[in-house]
């Protein structure tokens, strides 16, 4: 639900860039976007807690691993040495005490880490190339003028949006109707990458028509979304209480792939004079994801 808003904010970049870009120059672009941040960090502030609650409304009684002190409004997560705690101090303010954190060595000795971050090295390959260049190739290679080029770009960035909701949702009535998480990642995450791949290859191939080649990046930019569901949600499966850490690690790896394929693409289109090129290495790193995330998968706890 949450990548939604993440997708929305391309769909309304798609949709002022052009304005502003033709109406006060690329300038506005910047100066524009960089202060809308202002509002939204101070919302993010007011917004946001600086603990996590000692209780959840409407959550279902703690069992297990979650105990309560008696006599002390305090509750603990976790076991063991790690175990975190919330309370009431005495001035009645919340508190908790640091969780012991694992390593970035740690987390890269195991398969399921390495899992996630191939999958997210290929999905932000694909990611940054389809923000930064889809435009392009809608001018260069269909023929569209920038404000048209814009508006058919909006397309696949809507379908991405709604699927990364679908995404969860679908994610969720499975792993409710009792398929094995494990199961339900796999699946999800190769659909994610097999069907875009066959779009990108049938993309590649010449005399398409425009309206064939807005369909097929709409396909396959729309699909890439249930990865949300897939390597995404896999990162608090494998690391419950570590899942921030375990996002920035892999998501390290899968930002400077983007700024990789984002560079690697302008030598490739200068030096062949065709987008071509692009979309079948692509959809071989696609093919090539999701034989590793197969192989390294998997639903259930790594870190404790």
């Amino acid at each position: 639900m949450c990548f939604s808003g993440f997708h929305a904010g391309n769909l309304l970049g798609l949709i002022l860039s052009p304005i502003l870009l033709i109406t006060f120059g690329w300038r506005a672009l910047f100066l524009v976007f960089g202060m809308l941040g202002g509002p939204l960090l101070a919302m993010w502030m007011a917004v946001v807690p600086n603990h996590p609650p000692a209780s959840i409304p409407g959550a279902p009684p703690q069992t297990g691993s979650t105990t309560s002190s008696s006599g002390s409004g305090a509750a603990s997560f976790g076991r063991g040495s790690g175990a975190i705690r919330f309370g009431r101090g005495t001035g009645g303010s919340a508190v908790s005490t640091p969780v012991k954190g694992v390593s970035v060595g740690q987390m890269l000795s195991k398969s399921a880490t390495w899992a996630i971050i191939v999958v997210n090295v290929v999905n932000h390959w694909g990611y940054f190339i389809y923000l930064n260049w889809m435009p392009t190739y809608f001018v260069k290679a269909l023929g569209f003028d920038l404000r048209s080029s814009s508006l058919m770009a909006f397309l696949p960035w809507m379908v991405m949006a709604v699927g990364s909701s679908l995404s969860g949702l679908l994610a969720d009535t499975l792993v409710s109707r009792g398929v094995n998480v494990t199961t339900v990642r796999k699946s999800v995450q190769t659909v994610a990458f097999l069907v875009p791949a066959v779009a990108l290859m049938l993309l590649s191939q010449p005399g398409l028509s425009p309206q064939v080649a807005v369909g097929l990046m709409t396909v396959a930019l729309g699909t890439t979304s249930l990865g949300q569901a897939g390597f995404v949600a896999n990162m608090s499966d494998i690391a419950p209480r570590q899942a921030g850490q375990m996002f920035g690690l892999c998501n390290t790896f899968g930002s400077l792939s983007g700024i990789l394929g984002v560079t690697a693409v302008g030598f490739i289109v200068e030096a062949t004079k065709s987008f071509s090129p692009v979309f079948q290495l692509t959809a071989g790193m696609y093919v090539l994801g999701t034989a590793v995330w197969l192989w390294l998968c998997t639903g259930e706890q790594v870190f404790e």
